[in-house]
């Protein structure tokens, strides 16, 4: 198949600009790219990518979209290399385009909101309880250790029995802070620590694993599916954060979900409207997951049309049945 090929690039501040052990993330920069086959049907995909999470840069993938010109094919979307997760996860998004059929948009979804970094979680933590949230993920490694770990038993106070928690360190800790953390978290209701340690310190995130009896994620260990199969073969006995935004194309992603039956968490890039629809049409047509989406993200734009549906605690498949890509790509003409 042969596609008239387009793309547009993309600068939105974020409402609240994000704290993580990264550093403070203000503004969200990708492109949308556009697809039109023979018949004339039109598709859309987002390339959002985090370069310091480990994926290619914009002017990466610019290049890309610049070397393909205003035509491309199957055969070269396809020969797009692993390295370019954002680009093929675009790619493939707007060539396989479909609306979640009537029967599957019932289902929902539970959902896991975002904790602000310090003391200002404890600030909203009240409102999303009242809106029914009953996951959180809060995010460490940004301020001095001692006082984290006093916040993280304020936290753990004000929280129901039936409430979990994650613990979010970005690869932030050294190994004697993740031990420190792990330690006081061992009779803590911690569902899950994500990153305690960088993806380089492959030895220490696996002996961390082993030693303590809490449950250990990856995230930015990994960033594209083949580290996902690495560190399988390394044996890693934890959980796998999954950003399908940066992956690659999600038939992949679930074909290696399903086939592997890795414990997964799926969670947002910080995307737009258009990938996230994208992403929770997989969702609402696999059975991926058994935990909370990482999605509970709120109004990262403050513009319906960048933030599209807003997920509360059990996102609704019927919010995703609108198509957000046409109504983008002509914001940014």
């Amino acid at each position: 198949m042969v596609y008239l090929f387009e793309f547009r690039r993309y600068c939105q501040p974020l409402q609240l600009p994000l704290r993580t052990a990264h550093g403070v993330w203000a503004k969200r920069e990708g492109l949308i790219i556009r697809l039109e086959d023979e018949s004339g049907a039109v598709g859309y995909g987002e390339i959002a990518p985090i370069p310091w999470f480990g994926s290619e840069t914009l002017a990466e993938a610019e290049e890309i979209c610049r070397k393909f010109g205003d035509q491309v094919d199957d055969a070269v979307c396809d020969a797009v290399p692993p390295s370019f997760g954002c680009v093929r996860f675009a790619l493939a998004a707007a060539r396989s385009e479909k609306i979640a059929d009537a029967t599957v948009a019932k289902l929902r979804l539970p959902v896991a909101a975002l904790l602000p970094a310090g003391r200002e979680a404890l600030t909203i933590l009240s409102a999303k309880l009242e809106a029914g949230f009953l996951a959180f993920k809060w995010k460490v490694g940004v301020g001095q250790a001692d006082d984290e770990l006093g916040l993280l038993d304020d936290l753990l106070s004000r929280l129901p029995a039936h409430v979990k928690l994650r613990l979010d360190a970005n690869g932030s800790w050294t190994r004697r802070q993740a031990q420190q953390w792990l330690e006081r978290c061992a009779d803590r209701p911690i569902e899950l620590i994500e990153q305690p340690v960088a993806p380089t310190e492959e030895d220490t995130l696996l002996g961390l694993a082993r030693d303590y009896p809490v449950t250990l994620a990856l995230d930015e260990s990994v960033v594209r599916l083949n580290e996902a199969r690495r560190w399988q073969g390394l044996g890693w006995p934890g959980v796998f954060v999954i950003k399908p935004a940066l992956v690659g194309p999600l038939s992949e992603l679930a074909e290696w979900i399903i086939t592997s039956k890795a414990d997964v968490v799926i969670s947002s890039a910080i995307e737009s409207a258009l990938a996230r629809h994208a992403i929770f049409q997989l969702v609402l047509t696999q059975s991926l997951t058994s935990r909370a989406l990482g999605f509970g993200i709120g109004e990262v734009f403050g513009q319906r049309t960048w933030d599209g549906a807003i997920l509360g605690p059990l996102a609704d498949g019927t919010l995703f049945t609108t198509h957000p890509g046409e109504a983008l790509w002509n914001e940014l003409s």
